[in-house]
């Protein structure tokens, strides 16, 4: 088989059949990142320049990002891909990797996610199992181990879209009565968002939920604190009024 396996959420790897292929080191593995981020558009070579270099690239950057394609196509073909040319193409005014033959664990959580979407309107539990599976396939944040800030702005993005398909997944075990388990969800990615509204408020109803409004308000205050150190702001709307609802007032 020649199908091409990336992962792309957590540290960036790929295989052929059960063959790893050796993507080599920052640079490379910074332009794949930026083809994959394409969806099968071409990319341009100054594009892949200012990703590699930003507003400081070498003279020899044109040939230099040449090397990091052929080095490239040489691991598809060190790993059996009979074709490598075929799936990194050269198209003006730069490059295209090809979709054919192409997948990704990326793809995989967003098809979840939208059967999750779709799903859970009529089947609440098969919504929350479906964005399990989704959030199942991530092994840390995306393209963890590439540094390039551009990557890592659109990085930014997709671990963005993980939280939002977790915030979903407890959103409905809270409507199924399954507290605790949201509980046991939200706590960790708190610890890592503390600022994420949508996190603190659903925080918050689990544990009235489960009956424990002193711990419910301490949330708050946690989250009050905060935003007032950090930002020199007060907590949204949503959150004043749930803590008002159990009696904090400020």
């Amino acid at each position: 088989m020649n199908d091409i396996r990336i992962e792309v959420l957590g540290p960036l790897e790929a295989t052929i059949g059960e063959r790893p292929v050796q993507l080599g080191g920052p640079k490379q593995r910074a332009v794949l990142a930026a083809l994959l981020l394409a969806e099968g558009r071409v990319v341009s070579v100054e594009h892949l320049v200012d990703v590699l270099w930003a507003d400081d690239p070498p003279t020899s950057a044109v040939t230099k990002v040449q090397g990091h394609v052929s080095a490239l196509r040489k691991a598809l073909a060190g790993s059996g891909h009979p074709g490598p040319a075929d799936v990194l193409v050269t198209r003006a005014p730069g490059y295209q990797l090809r979709t054919t033959d192409l997948r990704t664990d990326l793809a995989a959580f967003d098809r979840l996610v939208a059967e999750a979407t779709t799903r859970a309107r009529a089947d609440p539990s098969a919504g929350a199992r479906l964005l399990g599976a989704g959030l199942a396939l991530w092994r840390g944040p995306a393209f963890a181990d590439v540094a390039a800030p551009a990557i890592r702005a659109a990085a930014a993005r997709l671990n963005d879209r993980y939280l939002a398909a977790a915030e979903d997944r407890a959103d409905i075990e809270l409507r199924l009565g399954r507290h605790r388990q949201a509980l046991e969800q939200l706590g960790p990615l708190l610890e890592e968002h503390p600022f994420r509204d949508r996190l603190r408020e659903l925080h918050m109803l689990a544990l009235i939920r489960m009956e424990r409004p002193i711990e419910a308000i301490a949330s708050y205050q946690r989250c009050r604190t905060l935003l007032s150190r950090e930002l020199g702001v007060e907590p949204c709307g949503r959150l004043r009024r749930l803590a008002a609802s159990i009696g904090y007032h400020s």
